[in-house]
């Protein structure tokens, strides 16, 4: 670089510099917007579903819900149905990054008590999306356990 060799060092004026922080800046969280945008998990399409059922196990205690058709086909939408049809307490948290529910607590039983945890399987597997993007089929069965954690197995 020939303007190095002579000594000559440029400096940009603090204005310059200033407008070139801001536009790396917008850059940046543009780019951070892009890669979360396309990091989210895609929105379930709202069907009908027959015969779905739902199978909540506590400590102690159980519930059973099994619509005829319901247009709640997400593991969470048929969990919060039930919990307004049966009357019994539901509670979570909302998120964005990534987006999706995470569930702390159903009819009393709060995650943390005793080290239990709310976990859901549908139709035996175990969920590994938030449960609001785990859609649902006809005939599936959604079970909710109250346990110490397993890893999904």
């Amino acid at each position: 670089m020939p303007w190095a060799r002579c000594g000559v060092v440029l400096r940009l004026s603090e204005r310059v510099q200033a407008v070139a922080f801001v536009a790396i800046v917008i850059v940046a969280v543009a780019g951070l917007y892009a890669v979360v945008q396309a990091l989210q998990p895609a929105a379930v399409q709202t069907l009908v579903i027959r015969h779905a059922r739902l199978d909540v196990q506590g400590e102690g205690w159980s519930i059973r819900y099994e619509p005829v058709a319901t247009t709640n086909n997400t593991a969470f939408a048929i969990l919060r149905e039930a919990s307004v049809a049966l009357g019994f307490s539901l509670t979570y948290v909302p998120y964005e990054i990534p987006k999706g529910v995470f569930v702390t607590g159903i009819n009393g039983s709060m995650n943390g008590d005793g080290g239990r945890y709310w976990e859901y399987w549908v139709d035996g597997s175990y969920g590994t999306v938030a449960a609001d993007h785990q859609g649902l089929h006809d005939g599936d069965m959604v079970r909710w356990t109250f346990s110490i954690p397993s890893g999904g197995g």
